[in-house]
């Protein structure tokens, strides 16, 4: 049995306001998981952040190997900080069209402070 492309899967799920993100923790080795919202564009998943103080992204930054459950379905990847302001910023826009509470947000100026991109292993 063939299973379906990456994209035609994650392009199911991609409506989902949630996701449960597990990461290593950077000083305990210790599996980590939190429920985040994320974004679903071809076969990338991003994970915004309103402070890159927190544990997740912190993990992500020094391990960056990111399991992602959706609905059920376990996603393995490795997530890199995005860094281009360009990239960064069409993140930004795809959350306010995503999330009700993220394009409010964009009004009173506040807004994500950091972003990742997820390559998901096919």
């Amino acid at each position: 049995m063939t299973q379906e492309p990456l994209k035609q899967r994650l392009a199911a799920l991609q409506d989902l306001s949630t996701l449960e993100l597990t990461t290593i923790g950077r000083k305990t080795g210790k599996r980590h998981t939190v429920t985040t919202w994320f974004l679903v564009e071809g076969e990338t998943v991003y994970l915004v952040t309103l402070r890159l103080r927190r544990d997740w992204p912190r993990n992500l930054k020094k391990n960056g190997r990111a399991d992602l459950q959706i609905a059920g379905k376990l996603f393995k990847g490795h997530a890199k900080q995005i860094l281009d302001t360009k990239r960064l910023e069409h993140v930004k826009a795809l959350l306010s069209k995503k999330y009700w509470a993220a394009w409010l947000g964009s009004w009173f100026g506040m807004g994500p402070e950091g972003a990742f991109a997820v390559t998901v292993d096919a």
